[in-house]
C-alpha cells in the first residue's frame, strides 16, 4: 500500500512539474503571414482570408519569449493544419531559450495542390514548440506546448486567386450586394461617348454574371466573364481618353476661334474709331488753320500803312 502511495505522489509531481513548465511559458507569440498571394475579403467564404497560391510556399514570421525555469530549449516548432498533416521544422542541435530571451523564427513550406486540399472552405491550423531535455545527447522530449492556434486560411486555386484580384479591381463598384444595374456606373458623364457606354455596359454585365458565378464557386467560368468585363472596361476608359480629348479638343479650337473673332472685330472697331477720332481731329486742325489766317489777315488789315492819294 505504502508502495503504491509513494508512485501516486510521484506521478502527481512529476505532473505538477511539467504543468509548471507548460505554464511559465509565454501562451501567445506574435505571429504574422508573410506575403500571402491574397489577404482580404473573399465575396465566396463572405469574410477576410489569408490565402497562398498552391503549389507555392506558406511562410510565417513568429516572435516567441520564454520565461520561467529551467531553460527552455526548443527542437521543433510544428505547424499542424485540419487538412491533415502535420509540417515539422526540426532544430539540431535544440535552441535553448533563458528566461525572458526571445527569439524570431520564419517558418515555410509548400501550399499543397487544391486535388489534396480543398478551395471550398477555409482551414485551421495549430503551431506547437517542442522542448527536450537538453542541447546534446542524449536527449529525452518533455512536452509540446501549443503557442498559436488561427483560422480562415484559404489555399487557392489560380482561377480562384485571379477572380479575388478582381474583385479587389472592381469590387467597390459593386458594394455588398449583386447584381449591379448599369444605371449606377461609376463614370455617367461620358454617357455622351456612345462606344464608350456601350463596352461600360458589356463589361458591368459580365462582372454581374462573373462575381455571381464566383460566389457559386466555379472560378473558373468566372474567371472568364470577370476578365472579359475587364476587358471591356478598359476599352471604355481608352475610348474615353480618346473621344474625350477630341472634344475637348475640338471645344478649346471653337471656343479661340470665337475669341479670335471677337478679339478682330473688337480690333477692327477700334481701328475704326482711332480713324474717325484722327479725321476729327484733322478736320478740327483745319478749321484752326482758317480760322488763324483770318485772324491773321485783320490784323494785318488794321496795321498796314495807309497811303495818301496823289
Amino acid at each position: 500500500m505504502k508502495e503504491k502511495i509513494a508512485l501516486v505522489l510521484c506521478l502527481l509531481s512529476i505532473t505538477l512539474t511539467t504543468m509548471a513548465l507548460v505554464n511559465s511559458v509565454k501562451a501567445e507569440p506574435d505571429f504574422a503571414w508573410v506575403e500571402p498571394a491574397y489577404k482580404g475579403y473573399d465575396a465566396y467564404y463572405g469574410r477576410d482570408i489569408t490565402g497562398y497560391l498552391q503549389n507555392t510556399n506558406w511562410t510565417f514570421s513568429m516572435s516567441y519569449t520564454y520565461y520561467g525555469m529551467p531553460q527552455f530549449n526548443i527542437s521543433a516548432i510544428r505547424i499542424y493544419f485540419d487538412w491533415g498533416k502535420n509540417y515539422t521544422h526540426r532544430y539540431s542541435p535544440p535552441l535553448a531559450l533563458k528566461n525572458g530571451q526571445t527569439r524570431l523564427f520564419t517558418i515555410s513550406n509548400m501550399t499543397p495542390p487544391v486535388e489534396e486540399t480543398s478551395e471550398l472552405w477555409e482551414h485551421s491550423y495549430y503551431v506547437h514548440i517542442d522542448n527536450v531535455n537538453s542541447t546534446v545527447a542524449p536527449m529525452r522530449e518533455l512536452f509540446s506546448v501549443s503557442v498559436y492556434s488561427g483560422d480562415y486560411f484559404a489555399v487557392l486555386s489560380e482561377d480562384h486567386l485571379a477572380c479575388l484580384n478582381l474583385w479587389y479591381k472592381y469590387g467597390m463598384m459593386f458594394g455588398d450586394s449583386l447584381p449591379m444595374s448599369a444605371v449606377y456606373s461609376p463614370f455617367p458623364f461620358f454617357a455622351n461617348i456612345t462606344a464608350t457606354q456601350v463596352n461600360m455596359t458589356r463589361a458591368i454585365f459580365e462582372f454581374q454574371q462573373g462575381f455571381a458565378i464566383f460566389e457559386a464557386g466555379v472560378f473558373g467560368t468566372a474567371r472568364s466573364h470577370l476578365e472579359r468585363g475587364d476587358s471591356y472596361f478598359n476599352s471604355a476608359l481608352n475610348v474615353w481618353l480618346e473621344k474625350g480629348t477630341a472634344l475637348e479638343d475640338a471645344g478649346l479650337a471653337h471656343l479661340n476661334s470665337e475669341t479670335n473673332y471677337n478679339n478682330a472685330l473688337a480690333d477692327g472697331t477700334r481701328k475704326q474709331a482711332d480713324a474717325s477720332m484722327v479725321n476729327s481731329y484733322g478736320w478740327v486742325l483745319f478749321g484752326l488753320g482758317w480760322t488763324f489766317i483770318g485772324i491773321g489777315l485783320i490784323i494785318y488789315g488794321i496795321r498796314k500803312p495807309k497811303t495818301t492819294p496823289s
